[in-house]
């Protein structure tokens, strides 16, 4: 089956996407035989002791996205900063500038522009077997996948260049923390406290990567009314490698990166994995009485994490200037003088020296271990009278060894500055470098009822309720914890970031009762008219998501840290404010931090606001024969336009500090009411 060929535009950015797919699918039965093509005829149907079935795979993806600003070089020809730009008509563009308490300025789009190219393939078998109480079912699942990216955008950096001004150049070192104002005049001056820029070396970075499995389940009926399940997965995730090389690795104890496959290096450059990834799981039904029935499960599954993903980008397929100022006090160089010009390794000899400037990550030496999440859950459905079905249940996951990029390059020491940077001390180290690591884990615990009614005028109605919290081990948006000092390292664990303690919803589906077969306008110009139309409403009502409240860290004198306020009151007011100068907490509850230690206040202590939203749809099919039919649809999203308010300002340093000044919508979502129109033809 092949899917269109989906072409997008966005308003001052050229985005083109073009996927192809492909699948084929073959069945085998004992004394039938079936062979399908998705899309292209129909499916035998026989119920065999012994069934086979089958399908391969194929998807190409192709991305291009291109800035507004792509072809004119506003940071070295207008703006005279040397550094910026470069002769690659992809490095050409707006620099970014990072003021803290404003939006950023230029294209803050350090992702553009990007050039994608992906295939992925897979392959699937299975085999089912009925055997007396037993149906078994076994099989193999094989993944392979290719990516090609242009993409240079590590540690937030882009390719025309980044300036970020804290405000510690013009503070007081021992007075008030910076504040906005400090960062503006931080600009005015020229004087950024960290900067630089991203470029792709290698063109384009690839990776390749297999997922492979097995399995067996075997689903026994036990007794009248007992249903057992059990099965066991087993996986191999064989290491990543490059097109043409195996990976990268840093080496801490020579500050070096050892590129796989080049030197005599092995694929891993030093990293291996593991051949025992198991993964059992089993469940039970129980038929309680002719209305009642009783569900448990537990089960294990591996973190299928593509390292593609946290180990695309490292030293020397990208490299990213990362100059900081020897502490939060100082300028890491000026605007007049711009960035420094990089160089280039050569990778052949396979172990190369990494500049003290340039961010690296990868993974560690020794056996990378994969962690894996448990999942568990205890469910009671119950047929109620009045035809009314209701289902309460409790479920959970525990996460085990989380990945995350840990940094082995951050301060452990308060006001030591890039003294207490471990890597510099050894190598005069300054720069970001990560590791990705199986460091953290999560708990999520829920309570999930839910109530449903199907009326005999063609309504469904369906009300749920989830009562939720979840915990984890926090990192930010690029992956990198908040806390390294080892006497903070237990406040990174707290309530996650998406967490949301109620949750309620409720929807509709109404086959409207009208035309050929139902109670009203069965017939005549009216029914046509009438017949096949369908409503649906779906409301949800949940409360805000959890938040820090940081400070200007200049006075902490610990790299790549974070910094929380002081919380200088027992309890935090809730105003409830929605705009300027109306805040949403007690903006007094807080102080800022002057000294080098870190601010009391814990991770994720504050909520924002909640938020209530309805979506409705009107949906007509035409029959247009037996075969063939054309289904209308008109939807709305947020039907009654109502403003989805994001977390207010919680940085305490700014002055706008715990306003709300956008909404949901600001952060990539559509908040605002949108309607949708398509038409659907199916045969």
């Amino acid at each position: 089956m092949y899917s269109p060929v989906e072409a997008k535009g966005v308003l001052g950015d050229a985005i083109g996407r073009a996927t192809v797919s492909g699948s084929v699918s073959a069945g085998v039965g004992t004394g039938d035989t079936t062979i399908q093509v998705a899309g292209m005829g129909a499916t035998h149907t026989f119920s065999p002791t012994f069934v086979v079935d089958g399908n391969v795979g194929f998807t190409r993806y192709a991305h291009t996205s291109l800035g507004p600003d792509l072809g004119k070089n506003i940071g070295l020809d207008v703006l005279g900063i040397p550094g910026t730009n470069g002769t690659d008509y992809r490095q050409s563009g707006f620099p970014i500038f990072t003021i803290n308490g404003y939006e950023a300025l230029g294209n803050v789009n350090n992702w553009s522009p990007i050039f994608r190219h992906d295939n992925s393939y897979t392959y699937v078998a299975n085999a089912a077997w009925t055997k007396g109480a037993h149906n078994i079912r076994f099989g193999v699942d094989i993944a392979r996948y290719h990516l090609n990216h242009w993409q240079p955008e590590l540690g937030g950096r882009s390719p025309r260049g980044q300036f970020v001004f804290t405000g510690g150049v013009t503070a007081l070192n021992g007075g008030a923390g910076p504040n906005q104002f400090n960062s503006y005049a931080d600009l005015m001056l020229g004087l950024p406290q960290n900067m630089g820029k991203a470029y792709q070396y290698l063109a384009p970075m690839s990776t390749r990567e297999w997922q492979d499995g097995l399995y067996f389940r075997d689903q026994w009926q036990a007794t009248r009314n007992l249903t057992v399940t059990f099965g066991l997965r087993w996986e191999y995730f064989p290491l990543m490698t490059r097109a043409h090389t195996g990976i990268e690795r840093y080496d801490p104890d020579t500050n070096t990166t050892l590129i796989g496959r080049a030197g005599g290096n092995p694929d891993g450059a030093g990293t291996t994995v593991s051949k025992k990834y198991f993964a059992p799981r089993g469940g039970i039904a129980y038929r309680w009485g002719a209305n009642t029935v009783i569900r448990a499960g537990y089960g294990i599954s591996n973190d299928p994490q593509f390292l593609a993903s946290p180990i695309r980008d490292p030293f020397p397929e990208t490299i990213v200037q990362d100059i900081q100022g020897a502490n939060g006090f100082a300028a890491a160089g000026s605007l007049a003088a711009g960035l420094p010009p990089a160089s280039f390794p050569d990778v052949s000899s396979g172990k190369i020296p990494v500049p003290g400037n340039i961010l690296t990550k990868g993974l560690a030496a020794g056996e990378f271990r994969r962690g894996y999440i448990q999942s568990y859950n205890f469910v009671v459905q119950r047929q109620l009278p009045g035809n009314f079905a209701a289902q309460a249940a409790y479920v959970g996951t525990h996460t085990v060894r989380e990945l995350g990029l840990y940094d082995i390059n951050a301060g452990l020491v308060p006001g030591a500055g890039l003294a207490g940077a471990p890597l510099y001390a050894k190598f005069g180290r300054i720069a970001r470098t990560q590791l990705y690591l199986p460091y953290g884990g999560a708990h999520y615990n829920s309570l999930q009822a839910k109530l449903d009614r199907r009326f005999s005028g063609g309504l469904l109605w369906i009300v749920s309720y989830t009562y939720a919290k979840s915990i984890d081990v926090f990192t930010d948006n690029g992956g990198n914890y908040l806390f390294y000092v080892p006497s903070q390292l237990p406040r990174n664990r707290a309530v996650s970031n998406f967490d949301r303690t109620h949750v309620f919803s409720m929807a509709t589906v109404w086959d409207v009762p009208f035309g050929k077969g139902k109670h009203y306008l069965s017939s005549g110009l009216g029914g046509k008219v009438a017949s096949g139309w369908q409503i649906n409403t779906q409301m949800a009502s949940y409360t805000g998501i959890p938040f820090n409240v940081s400070a200007a860290d200049a006075s902490l004198g610990a790299q790549f840290n974070t910094q929380f306020a002081d919380q200088v009151k027992p309890t935090v007011t809730k105003l409830g404010g929605s705009g300027p100068r109306d805040p949403f907490y007690d903006t007094s509850a807080f102080a800022r931090i002057t000294d080098a230690r870190f601010g009391n206040s814990g991770r994720n202590i504050l909520r924002g606001p909640g938020a209530i939203n309805l979506n409705a749809g009107l949906f007509r099919t035409f029959n247009m024969t037996e075969k063939y039919k054309l289904q209308f649809r008109a939807e709305c999203f947020n039907f009654t336009n109502t403003p989805h308010f994001a977390n207010p300002n919680a940085n305490v340093s700014n002055s706008n500090f715990m306003w709300i000044t956008s909404t949901q919508g600001s952060a990539g979502e559509d908040d605002q009411r949108v309607w949708r129109f398509a038409l659907r033809f199916s045969f």
